[in-house]
């Protein structure tokens, strides 16, 4: 017996075997020495064996085997060996779990004809019915949430994150009077909080059926080695289409229309900066109630509006002449450099409403009085001019989706033309 075992281990291939052992050794982070100490022999019998000089005794193989949380057959196996692999489960990511999560998710997808194909990370194929336009243009956005979406990431905003960059995208379109037709999500993340990506497509799902949008699904690219388990990037992509002779543009615009602010909840990506630092000075600050019984932190995570109805709704019975997305303040507009020269835009201030958010963020008294309104946009999301003969109609159909005043007019320049949007009035606080 004592012969076999010994003309069994002449046949091993002592090189490979070596090269086995060093390699489960590093696997578990030890030196020689400390794998020596655990079997109670010097580190040079371990050295020996990693060089291919020794081989272990049977007793010893099967001391390695329980050591590594291996059998004896892989330690001795060349096959095993030269087939050994490294898998997506090393880097941390159940792939098979994954693709199983991936094919439910696809499920919520829009159940339309026009969809052809929206197969995960493959390309979307899909048909517009432009059959009733003369001449039609196509516009593509990508958004991302700003900065807004590492206050979602702390604090599990995930779902409302989603929906406000649809939102997003969604008037960055309405601006130049496109209809939104088709969106695509994607989410980079570890790949690990399933919960969290189902909220997540829940999201982008039901933002796209609120606006009668088609949803091409959301893909998820799972990167643990880039992302810790809580961190994510979130991305759309959104189509729209537009009959060129019904495109807003600023262009339209005359001396004498009225300005019309629409009202929108939360904060834009673009303010977040800005919160933080009054954060960071106000350790309590999120957790603060308003007077309407919000917190803080929740007022500001509100997803912001999205447009579609009463845009598409002024744009079809021809009442609209400028659209304006709004970003981090009044001022901060496209109306700057795209309005006809000679006018200018003259914003009445103690028309804006102040909503509760926005005067408790005034009566921190971290920002000045006549800096505040370069800060924010008093949750106005969106401006609209229209003929001031029909600002009442105009009223009428926004108001029947959201909250909007009269903060303005369109008037000729005062002095030069470079001063394109100036105010009057003071804000009522």
């Amino acid at each position: 017996m004592c012969i076999l075992i010994t003309e069994v281990r002449e046949m091993l291939d002592k090189e490979k075997i070596g090269k086995t052992i060093a390699f489960y050794r590093k696997e578990l982070g030890m030196t020689q020495k400390e794998l020596a100490d655990l079997l109670h022999i010097s580190y040079q019998a371990v050295s020996k064996w990693e060089v291919g000089a020794g081989i272990p005794t049977v007793e010893m193989l099967y001391e390695l085997s329980a050591l590594f949380h291996v059998s004896v057959d892989a330690l001795l196996n060349n096959e095993q060996w030269d087939n050994r692999r490294i898998t997506y489960q090393d880097v941390g990511l159940d792939s098979h779990r994954l693709n199983i999560l991936k094919h439910e998710l696809m499920g919520w997808n829009s159940q339309d004809a026009n969809l052809l194909s929206a197969y995960f990370a493959d390309a979307t194929l899909f048909q517009i019915d432009t059959s009733s336009y003369k001449d039609p243009v196509y516009s593509m956005i990508v958004c991302v949430p700003g900065s807004k979406e590492h206050l979602a990431q702390i604090f599990g905003y995930d779902k409302e994150i989603c929906m406000d960059t649809v939102s997003s995208a969604i008037n960055h379109l309405l601006q130049h009077g496109m209809k939104p037709i088709l969106l695509k999500a994607m989410v980079w993340c570890d790949g690990s909080n399933h919960d969290c990506l189902r909220q997540m497509a829940h999201g982008f799902q039901a933002a796209c059926k609120q606006n009668d949008i088609l949803y091409s699904g959301m893909e998820i690219s799972a990167q643990p080695i880039n992302y810790k388990q809580g961190e994510y990037h979130v991305v759309v992509s959104l189509v729209g289409v537009a009959e060129k002779s019904d495109l807003i543009r600023s262009e339209h615009v005359q001396a004498g229309d009225a300005v019309i602010g629409i009202q929108t909840d939360g904060i834009d990506g673009i303010n977040y900066p800005f919160i933080k630092v009054m954060a960071d000075r106000n350790k309590n600050l999120f957790s603060e109630r308003l007077a309407n019984g919000n917190s803080v932190l929740d007022e500001i995570m509100k997803v912001n509006s999205a447009y579609t109805q009463e845009i598409l709704l002024l744009q079809k019975e021809k009442l609209i002449h400028g659209a304006c997305r709004m970003r981090s303040h009044l001022f901060n507009t496209h109306f700057r450099r795209t309005l006809p020269k000679g006018i200018g835009m003259c914003v009445d201030l103690s028309a804006i409403p102040v909503t509760d958010l926005y005067r408790f963020l005034f009566h921190q008294d971290m920002i000045g009085r006549n800096m505040f309104q370069y800060h924010f946009h008093f949750g106005i999301g969106m401006l609209v001019v229209v003929p001031n003969a029909k600002k009442e109609r105009a009223l009428e159909i926004i108001s029947r989706y959201h909250k909007c005043f009269c903060i303005g007019r369109i008037e000729a320049c005062r002095q030069d033309d470079a001063q394109r949007i100036w105010t009057k009035g003071e804000i009522q606080w």
